[in-house]
């Protein structure tokens, strides 16, 4: 009886009990992040300027998706600790931000803040402040950058680097202080982390999938896709 219950907790956790713990960051992940920047970004972006509404939430499970089919069609299959490191890649590139001080809600990652940063010195609000706003955060008013609205220009150069520095400011405060509070809410007040579940759950069922061993993590996983699918097609129609 003991062993049947050990069995049967063996056989619904969220992780396999024999799970390796392997290095995730390798040149899949790396090829996964150029898909999630040169796919994924552009249509998250649209999307938030043409319908309001941000991809964040399901937007990371729908990149590995289909990052996982593709690597089917080309032999590869992808273990959890890849999909885990793709999961926050996606997550972060895709995800709704804000402009700081505005309180405008932004969609595209960190360059939708350049996005709304030439809107705004364009616009017929920003008159008679246009020619205040540095160049390093943005090129000037009538500028051939935002004429032909593109970042392969030079004036660009100084706000995009700017940008890259914050971004790479943030991960390392993030990363540094995330890790202090995990070890103190892990560790020493002993929380627990309910949706970690979810992510290892759906990462698990994607690993699987993508070595064609699919089990009930699998089952559940597309269950609940489809009925998120259903649920978008009426919340977005509707």
């Amino acid at each position: 009886m003991i062993l049947s219950q050990a069995n049967a907790q063996e056989r619904f956790a969220v992780m396999p009990a024999d799970a390796p713990f392997e290095p995730g960051f390798n040149a899949k992940t790396l090829w996964a992040a150029l898909f999630v920047g040169f796919v994924m970004l552009p249509g998250a972006i649209y999307l938030g300027l043409v319908t309001g509404m941000s991809m964040a939430g399901g937007a990371e499970w729908v990149t590995l998706i289909l990052f996982i089919e593709m690597a089917k069609r080309t032999f590869v299959s992808l273990r959890t600790q890849e999909i885990i490191i793709l999961y926050w890649v996606a997550g972060g590139f895709v995800m709704m931000g804000g402009k700081l001080g505005t309180g405008a809600d932004l969609f595209g990652g960190p360059f939708g803040v350049l996005i709304w940063d030439q809107y705004l010195i364009q616009s017929p609000q920003a008159d008679g402040l246009a020619e205040h706003i540095p160049t390093w955060v943005v090129p000037p008013r009538g500028s051939e950058a935002l004429l032909e609205r593109s970042f392969l220009d030079s004036a660009w150069l100084k706000p995009i680097v700017i940008l890259l520095c914050a971004v790479a400011l943030q991960r390392v405060n993030a990363l540094s202080l995330g890790y202090v509070l995990f070890r103190i809410t892990h560790d020493v007040e002993r929380l627990p982390f309910p949706m970690a579940y979810v992510q290892a759950g759906g990462a698990t069922a994607l690993a699987e999938t993508s070595a064609k061993q699919e089990g009930w993590r699998w089952h559940v996983f597309s269950t609940g896709a489809f009925i998120g699918a259903v649920w978008g097609v009426f919340y977005v129609v509707v």
